[in-house]
């Protein structure tokens, strides 16, 4: 038992001194905010890429990861205090934007890329070419377990994503939409201060 907790306390000691959570790993990110975190273990590829504001929480395997298409810089950018839950991830060739505020709950996809589809080429969905397409997420915006945001989408601030929802579309500020695909249900309005059925 004391040989385990040796071995446990050697391999924080390096994580965090060498790897991991250590000054030298973060100072690879774009940003880094001050009390931002990112819990152990996480996949994160082009760290040059990635800002991650003030305050910030991301929950443990996390998968941020930024691709290459030529021409294209891609970016990700997450704001201050958001809270992001187990299991997010982030696939992005262009540009992903999240703002302040942000919950998001566990099981989370949002992906800016995707495949080319084309049957008739010789080579599979998997080795043709990457297609891009930003992704917004406003300002205090809460996304639900096992949601998936999809290329091209723009979500308005204090939107609410049900759990379980395929958004392929754009959602205007103050909405509440479920489903797959995703449907607006409610808009808040601000004369009778109430979610209003759309």
């Amino acid at each position: 038992m004391k040989s385990l907790r040796k071995f446990l306390a050697d391999v924080v000691h390096y994580l965090t001194r060498n790897g991991f959570g250590s000054e030298k790993w973060k100072r690879q990110f774009a940003y880094l905010g001050k009390g931002a975190s990112i819990a152990y273990p996480a996949n994160l590829l082009g760290f040059e890429s990635i800002s991650i504001g003030d305050n910030s929480v991301i929950l443990s395997h996390s998968r941020i990861s930024n691709f290459q298409i030529e021409g294209v810089k891609p970016r990700i950018r997450i704001g201050k205090d958001c809270y992001i839950g187990y299991y997010f991830s982030v696939l992005n060739a262009s540009c992903v934007d999240i703002g302040d505020n942000v919950l998001v709950a566990s099981h989370v996809l949002i992906s800016s890329e995707n495949h080319s589809m084309d049957p008739e080429s010789d080579l599979s969905y998997a080795a043709q070419p990457l297609q891009s397409s930003p992704v917004t997420i406003g300002d205090g915006c809460w996304i639900g377990e096992k949601v998936c945001i999809l290329p091209g989408v723009n979500i308005g601030k204090k939107c609410i994503i049900g759990a379980g929802s395929v958004v392929t579309k754009s959602i205007p500020d103050y909405s509440i939409a479920v489903g797959n695909p995703a449907k607006i249900i409610k808009k808040y309005d601000f004369e009778v201060h109430d979610w209003v059925k759309v």
